[in-house]
C-alpha cells in the first residue's frame, strides 16, 4: 500500500478518533476526506484556500481544517467504528495533482476492505476512462463542482483569469460523461452561491441541470483570509435562502422558472407559493438542510457555529423554522 497519508476533516476525525478534543455542536455524518499532497492544488481557484497561488493554511478547505493522518490508522479507526458513531457516507475530496488518479486507485479499494459504507468522489474533470474505473472500483457517486452559475463567472473564479487550467466548457462536458457512467441521479455537482451570479442566472442553470439528471448542491460562499476572494463579501442570508427554496421546487418538479418572479436585478421578488405551502415545506423537507449526497450534513463548512447558519446540518429547531418563514413570507401569496 503506497498511499501513507490522507487528510481527514477536523469533525469526522473526532467521531474517529484520530482527534481529541471538545464535542462539536453538530457531528459530521458523512467522513469527509481529502487525498494529500505536499503543497496546494495545481488549480487556482480564487476562493479556495488550497489554490496554488493562496497563501492560506495549507490544512483548510472552505473554514474547515483537514489534518494529516496515518491512512493506515484511519482504516483501522474505520474499521472499529463502534455501530452508534458508523458514518452514512464517505466522501473524499480529489485535489488536482499528477498523482491524484493513480491516489484514489490505491484509496478507494482500501476502504472498500475495511466498510460496506457508500463512497461518493468530488474530482476535477477526468477522462471517461478514469471515470469508468472510479465506478468499477465501487465509487457510488460522482461530483465534478462548477461552482460558478455561469461561463464568465467561471473564467474569473476558477479559469483563466486566475491563470487555471479550468474551463465551463470541460467542467459542463465531463458532468455529462459522468451521465453515461453512473445510474441517474449519482452524479453531482456544486454551485457557489455569491460569486457575482444573480438569484436568475444560478436558478436557470439549476434548472438546466436537472433536466440533465444532475443533481446540484448549495454552498454560500466564505472569504478565507489568503485566497485572491479574501475580501468578497458573504451572500446576504435572505438571497441564499430564496435560492434554497427555488432550487428546491425546481429538481422537485413542484415549479418551474415561470412561477418566480424576478426583478431587473434578477432578484427573486415573488414565488407562486402560499403561506400554508411555504410552511409546510419549511417544516417537512430538507428544503434548508445541506445539500448534496445522502447522508452528507458538512456541519458548518461555509457557516460559522455562531451563525448565521446557510446550511442547516440538522432538522431545525422550531425557532428556526420561523425565522426562515419570517424571512420569506413577504415573498408568497397570502391565501
Amino acid at each position: 500500500m503506497a498511499i501513507d497519508k490522507i487528510r481527514v476533516s477536523i469533525g469526522s476525525a473526532s467521531v474517529l478518533g484520530l482527534y481529541e478534543s471538545e464535542r462539536f455542536k453538530d457531528s459530521p455524518t458523512t467522513c469527509y476526506l481529502m487525498t494529500y499532497k505536499e503543497g496546494h492544488c495545481t488549480a487556482n481557484c480564487g476562493f479556495c484556500p488550497q489554490a496554488r497561488e493562496s497563501e492560506s493554511s495549507i490544512e483548510l478547505l472552505s473554514r474547515v481544517s483537514w489534518p494529516i493522518f496515518s491512512f493506515k490508522e484511519f482504516l483501522t479507526k474505520l474499521n472499529y467504528l463502534p455501530p452508534n458513531k458508523k458514518f452514512k457516507r464517505i466522501c473524499i475530496q480529489t485535489l488536482n495533482y499528477f498523482q491524484n488518479f493513480q491516489d484514489l486507485t490505491e484509496i478507494i479499494p482500501q476502504i472498500k476492505k475495511n466498510s460496506e459504507i457508500p463512497i461518493s468522489v468530488a474530482i476535477p474533470p477526468m477522462s471517461k476512462e478514469k471515470l469508468e474505473q472510479l465506478r468499477s472500483f465501487g465509487v457510488e457517486r460522482i461530483g465534478i463542482a462548477l461552482d460558478a452559475a455561469t461561463p464568465e463567472i467561471f473564467e474569473n473564479i476558477k479559469g483563466k483569469k486566475v491563470k487555471s487550467s479550468y474551463n465551463w466548457e470541460t467542467h459542463l462536458q465531463n458532468l455529462k460523461d459522468a451521465l453515461e457512467i453512473f445510474p441517474e441521479g449519482l452524479v453531482t455537482t456544486h454551485l457557489i452561491v455569491g460569486l457575482g451570479e444573480t438569484s436568475k442566472e444560478i436558478l436557470e442553470l439549476i434548472s438546466d441541470l436537472h433536466k440533465l439528471k444532475i443533481k446540484v448542491s448549495l454552498f454560500a460562499f466564505m472569504p478565507i483570509k489568503g485566497t485572491k476572494l479574501e475580501n468578497l463579501h458573504r451572500p446576504k442570508l435572505i438571497t441564499f435562502r430564496k435560492i434554497q427554496l427555488g432550487r428546491y421546487l425546481l429538481i422537485n418538479e413542484l415549479k418551474k422558472l415561470s412561477d418566480f418572479t424576478f426583478n431587473n436585478n434578477g432578484d427573486i421578488i415573488k414565488f407562486n407559493l402560499n403561506k400554508r405551502d411555504l410552511w409546510n415545506i419549511i417544516s417537512n423537507t430538507d428544503a434548508f438542510l445541506t445539500s448534496g449526497c445522502p447522508g452528507c450534513n458538512r456541519p458548518y463548512y461555509t457557516s460559522r457555529p455562531s451563525g448565521p447558519t446557510y446550511n442547516y446540518p440538522r432538522n431545525l429547531t422550531n425557532n428556526e423554522k420561523e425565522d426562515v418563514f419570517e424571512s420569506l413570507i413577504n415573498l408568497v401569496q397570502k391565501i
